[in-house]
């Protein structure tokens, strides 16, 4: 007893002062951990939809922000760490694109894959984050018509591919036509001689 209040008298008061906070609190963590999740949702979704479609800006900055919103996740960073380090084989994609284009993907697919098990998604399989994905043939063909047009202006004007040109209308090729004559040389003693009807009708004859 303590100022002549009993002990259940202190817990009381001590409840009616801390409850508030402790609620306040609880609550705020609970906030968190779901904005945590639904950041970690935006990034799975975006991936998923974009699957396919790698040049998409929304799968780019998808990819980007995993490091920061995974952080905890062992599994999820080293499967991401892979994946950009392929990225970055510019060297093996030079020498054999199609591999290159085939592990690119299914490192991605175990990136998704293992976002879909901390996100606790545990019917989802690799094989149904590969196959299960609907992508617009016409989108695909943008997409890679757009790859291979910059790609081949790079080549042209980085000199490694020369440009096709095709001349149209007639072309002399057996016999070039002649360079035109060259004006004669004007010495400075020697002024040009006019001609006999170059006279100015104001000059005088010869008398």
């Amino acid at each position: 007893m303590f100022l002549d209040i009993k002990l259940e008298a202190w817990l009381t008061i001590a409840a009616i002062l801390l409850g508030p906070l402790l609620a306040f609190e609880v609550q705020r963590e609970r906030d968190n951990r779901r904005e945590r999740r639904g950041k970690k949702l935006d990034i799975f979704r975006r991936l998923m939809m974009t699957l396919k479609v790698p040049l998409n800006p929304n799968h780019i900055d998808a990819i980007n922000s995993i490091q920061v919103e995974f952080y905890t996740d062992k599994k999820v960073l080293s499967a991401w760490r892979l994946y950009v380090s392929h990225l970055n084989d510019r060297e093996g994609e030079k020498a054999d694109e199609a591999r290159w284009q085939d592990k690119k993907f299914d490192l991605l697919v175990d990136i998704v894959y293992e976002m879909a098990q901390h996100l606790r998604y545990k019917d989802i399989d690799r094989t149904a984050i590969r196959n299960n994905n609907y992508v617009p043939q016409g989108y695909v063909d943008v997409e890679e018509e757009l790859h291979r047009t910059r790609k081949g202006w790079l080549e042209v004007l980085g000199g490694r591919r020369p440009l096709t040109m095709t001349m149209v209308g007639p072309v002399q090729v057996e016999k070039p036509l002649p360079p035109p004559p060259e004006p004669p040389a004007l010495s400075p003693g020697n002024p040009p001689q006019r001609s006999a009807g170059a006279n100015n009708s104001g000059d005088p004859g010869p008398n």
